[in-house]
C-alpha cells in the first residue's frame, strides 16, 4: 500500500501565487548569442520576445537558441537573431485561473511556460513549470477547487 502525504481534495492555489512577476524580455533584434547570455545570466530557461513597439511577439527558450536547425548563416557571418528563431504562438493564462489551468495548459501544448495576463491583456508575469514544482515542494496545494468550474484559456488576440 502506498500513502501519499497531501489531501486528496486540496482548496487549490492560484496562478498568482507562484509565478514570477519580475519577467526578463528578449528582443526580436538580439543576436543568439546575446540572448543566449542573459538567459544564462538570470538563471532561467526561456523568456517573451518583445518586438519594435514593444509589443509581446513570441517566446524563446534555450532549446530554440541551441537548436542548429533554427540556425541559418547570414551575409554577415552571424547566425541569426531572437526573431528568427522564437515561437511566434504565445499561451497565456490570466493570474487568477487555477495553479492547475497552467499546469493542463502546459500538458496539452507541450509547453514549459505561459505568459501571465490581465483581464485587458497586460502582461503580469510569467508561470513555468518549475514555478509549479517549486510550490508542490513547498507543500502548496496546486489542485484547483471544484467550484472553480470549466478551464478557460486566454487568446491574447482577443484581448487586444
Amino acid at each position: 500500500m502506498l500513502k501519499v502525504g497531501m489531501r486528496a481534495m486540496a482548496a487549490g492555489i492560484r496562478v498568482s501565487d507562484v509565478m514570477t512577476t519580475e519577467v526578463t524580455f528578449l528582443r526580436t533584434n538580439q543576436t543568439l548569442r546575446e540572448a543566449w547570455q542573459i538567459l544564462h545570466d538570470q538563471s532561467i530557461t526561456g523568456a517573451p520576445v518583445l518586438g519594435a513597439r514593444d509589443r509581446l511577439v513570441g517566446i524563446v527558450s534555450k532549446a530554440d537558441l541551441a537548436d542548429p536547425r533554427r540556425h541559418s548563416e547570414t551575409p554577415t557571418g552571424t547566425f541569426g537573431t531572437v526573431g528568427d528563431v522564437m515561437t511566434r504562438m504565445i499561451f497565456a493564462v490570466r493570474a487568477r485561473d487555477p495553479v492547475l489551468c497552467a499546469v493542463k495548459l502546459m500538458i496539452d501544448e507541450d509547453i514549459h511556460r505561459a505568459i501571465v495576463v490581465t483581464d485587458n491583456g497586460t502582461i503580469a508575469g510569467i508561470v513555468t513549470a518549475m514555478d509549479i514544482l517549486r510550490a508542490l515542494v513547498r507543500g502548496d496545494d496546486v489542485a484547483a477547487d471544484a467550484s472553480d468550474g470549466p478551464i478557460q484559456f486566454v487568446d491574447l488576440r482577443e484581448l487586444a
